[in-house]
């Protein structure tokens, strides 16, 4: 069965937005103080239990990191699991918008690349729709 080069790419990038997402959990875990930084403006994350978030973020990095290898390996329902996922890394990364940017929008752009090669049709591979 010949497979999309944008699947592959996207599985690639969700593997990689799945280490983004270990990484933020890990923080928001270890050190409480990280994330309680206060921006130049006065906006503040909208986080009151960091350790919960943390393990959200731990979760949803673990989830991502296995749906990847499940797109990698051709399965269906790893490819709809990653565009949740990916979707909901993409919302959740508009809280860090105020106080992390760059990292907040480097992260978006993986996402909305991970959804787009997880639904774009593939020309050259016939009936390859999610």
């Amino acid at each position: 069965m010949e497979r999309s080069h944008w699947v592959a790419f996207a599985g690639t990038l969700l593997m990689i937005a799945g280490l983004f997402d270990l990484l933020n959990g890990f923080v928001a875990i270890l050190d409480h103080g990280y994330y309680e930084t206060v921006a130049d403006h006065g906006n503040r994350l909208l986080i009151f239990n960091y350790t919960a978030w943390g393990w959200i973020w731990v979760l949803v990095g673990i989830a991502q990191i296995l749906a990847s290898v499940g797109v990698l390996a051709g399965s269906r329902a790893a490819r709809r699991t990653g565009i949740v996922l990916a979707s909901l890394c993409l919302v959740g990364q508009m809280m860090f918008l105020p106080t992390f940017p760059w990292w907040s929008l480097a992260t978006m752009a993986i996402s909305v690349l991970v959804i787009f090669g997880l639904l774009a049709e593939p020309r050259h591979v016939p009936s390859m729709r999610i």
